[in-house]
């Protein structure tokens, strides 16, 4: 299985916005573009859907910004995951029609491993994978503005 970028770049602004200090402003698109050298046209689209999904609370304005919506303990890998890839099958038999679909057992076997594979990513956390070494490297960003050697 292969996370499509969706789900990689939803994930890193999330592991971003878990380790961020309070006392720093809230996080902006800009701020996730420059740091992790991605597209802002992307992180729109990711940004919007996660503040759809009620994982970050976006404020528009002056002294506006992104915030994680809860506590990052509160995040389960496999749900953020599963979300993210929309629950994608890893196989589709129906577009085109298989001429097995039906008799064969490739599909269920994937899906039990694919849902194998969410279970066991539901007992990490987002905090979980944003420490230590992750926070340190993180912790580095927020005190070196982009652009700067690091």
């Amino acid at each position: 299985m292969k996370l499509n970028q969706f789900t990689d770049y939803g994930l890193r602004i999330l592991m971003y916005m878990s380790r961020k200090p309070a006392e720093l402003p809230a996080t902006t698109i800009t701020e996730l573009a420059d740091q992790f050298g991605i597209s802002r046209n992307h992180l729109v689209k990711v940004v919007q859907f996660l503040s759809n999904q009620n994982i970050i609370a976006a404020q528009r304005g002056r002294g506006g910004g992104l915030r994680l919506f809860d506590s990052s303990e509160t995040y389960r890998i496999g749900k953020l995951v599963r979300l993210l890839e929309q629950d994608e099958e890893l196989i589709n038999c129906e577009s085109p029609r298989c001429i097995l679909a039906g008799d064969c057992g490739l599909k269920n076997i994937l899906n039990g491993a694919q849902d194998a594979l969410y279970q066991y990513l539901d007992q990490y956390t987002l905090d979980d994978i944003s420490k230590p070494a992750v926070s340190t490297a993180l912790q580095r960003l927020f005190s070196h503005p982009p652009g700067q050697e690091v």
